[in-house]
């Protein structure tokens, strides 16, 4: 059977999907001491939520993508988001600890789905800067699930109890499953797609991780995410419990921070039409490491305070916001249309897998302080702007299209 030829899928439904996986990541933070208390475990336990989604997040894209790669776009993302549906339903049926973070294991992987396949979708219809500017909107629907999830999730728990924010999540996702069922055409055609060759897999990773610019954009991109990662697993214990910071006041502070983020996505997506996209990137960098010294610097001084984790977080955020759908679009166009998937699949899983490291590695500090947060934000900013540097700024090619 050939493929006829289709349109593909709409940015909303795409939108949506990814949204709905980025809403999985931080609904649930204003609800951290309601599930240590109702599954009778402590708040470190329970800081591994973070960890447990982000290392099946950054594992399950190495699978993903050669899939859609061999089985086509559609079936793929479909199946993510039906498997996304049902462990959400099964971590707000949780009685303890560990089958909730078995669900989100599993959420996690039925999520990532609709980022590494949706990357794919759209490298398979554009490149260059339209793959760009696509890429900012779709970074976009990945700010705004993590800005308005904390909130919702405070509301949901007030009403309800935590359990309220993992049936939400299900419900988003289904939502999504049946807005793309009757609409989401496939987008690799039949004669593009390559047979299931786990062999053939690692040796097209293999193949991926030694071309220098691809393999620079993804760390950049990789590192500079860090920084929000510092904020989600370090500021509920620095400002909530050290500082004092209510839960209702820091629920609208971890939604103002993403937004930062979206407002540098429309930005780049203007900007990227008549500014060279390697330029855009550079800037981000730099913005991002400026905040990143902010932070550090308040924090040996002894001045820091929820204003100025805030805004330094604030600032690297809009950096990484500059950087973000220019390093995904023109990492994308570096390798071959048939072989987008397994580059979407590894992109995504240097990324989530920085963002696993990290998380994991300041959720297992007792007594997290200001100090390891400007430290780990300044560290992981510097290490985007090296891997872009010494990876992609000094081996340029002469058109940046």
């Amino acid at each position: 059977m050939t493929d006829t030829p289709h349109r593909p899928p709409s940015l909303a439904i795409l939108f949506l999907m990814m949204f709905a996986s980025q809403l999985a990541l931080t609904i649930y933070l204003p609800a951290v001491v309601n599930i240590a208390e109702d599954l009778n475990t402590s708040l470190t336990q329970v800081q591994f939520i973070i960890p447990a989604y982000l290392g099946a997040f950054a594992v399950m894209q190495l699978v993903a993508g050669p899939l859609s790669d061999a089985f086509g776009r559609r079936p793929v993302i479909l199946g993510g988001l039906t498997l996304f549906f049902v462990a959400s339903v099964a971590c707000g049926l949780a009685f303890n600890i560990e089958v909730l973070l078995v669900g989100r294991f599993f959420q996690a992987m039925g999520a990532c789905t609709t980022i590494v396949v949706g990357r794919a979708i759209i490298r398979d219809g554009s490149e260059g800067k339209s793959a760009a500017k696509s890429m900012s909107y779709m970074g976009i629907a990945m700010a705004v699930g993590p800005a308005i999830a904390p909130f919702l999730g405070g509301f949901l728990v007030s009403w309800f109890d935590w359990r309220a924010t993992f049936f939400a999540t299900g419900l988003v996702a289904l939502i999504a499953l049946i807005a793309a069922l009757p609409r989401f055409a496939e987008t690799l055609h039949a004669e593009m797609r390559r047979p299931p060759d786990v062999i053939g897999m690692f040796r097209n990773y293999a193949t991926l991780a030694r071309n220098r610019r691809f393999m620079g954009y993804s760390l950049t991109i990789s590192f500079l995410t860090g920084t929000f990662q510092t904020f989600i697993v370090a500021a509920p214990i620095i400002m909530v419990d050290q500082m004092g910071v209510t839960p209702t006041l820091f629920g609208f502070y971890v939604m103002i921070v993403p937004t930062t983020f979206m407002v540098a996505s429309y930005i780049t997506g203007i900007l990227g039409k008549w500014v060279p996209l390697d330029q855009l990137i550079a800037l981000g960098c730099a913005i991002a490491i400026a905040g990143g010294l902010i932070q550090f610097g308040f924090a040996v001084s002894g001045a820091s305070t929820p204003i100025t984790i805030l805004t330094a977080i604030l600032i690297s955020n809009f950096g990484t916001g500059l950087a973000f759908a220019n390093c995904y679009g023109q990492s994308l166009s570096a390798v071959s249309p048939s072989v987008a998937g397994a580059g979407s699949a590894l992109t995504g899983f240097v990324h989530m897998g920085w963002a696993f490291l990290i998380s994991f590695g300041l959720a297992s500090i007792d007594d997290i302080n200001v100090v390891d947060l400007g430290i780990s934000q300044t560290a992981t900013t510097l290490a985007s702007t090296t891997a872009f540097i010494f990876l992609v700024w000094f081996v340029r090619p002469q058109s940046n299209a």
